[in-house]
């Protein structure tokens, strides 16, 4: 398998999940899935949000989603 294989196959998924952490209460939010460009927008909007609300320590982060098929163990 050569390098461009791999890194395709490593980004075959089902969907991408926009993650806000914040690193002061430790709460996780994640919205989603949307496909890739939708969740970059989604990721953008959330950052612009979280900054006017003076909200800069919040980490948006863009993470791919599986879905389980069924009858997975």
């Amino acid at each position: 398998m050569d390098w461009l294989t791999a890194q395709a196959e490593l980004d075959e998924c089902d969907g991408y999940i926009v993650l806000a952490v914040d690193p002061q209460t430790g709460e996780v939010d994640a919205h989603g899935p949307y496909p890739g460009f939708d969740a970059l927008e989604v990721a953008e909007s959330l950052r612009r949000t979280l900054d006017r609300e003076e909200l800069a320590d919040v980490v948006v982060r863009v993470v791919r989603w599986h879905q389980e098929s069924t009858g997975a163990a």
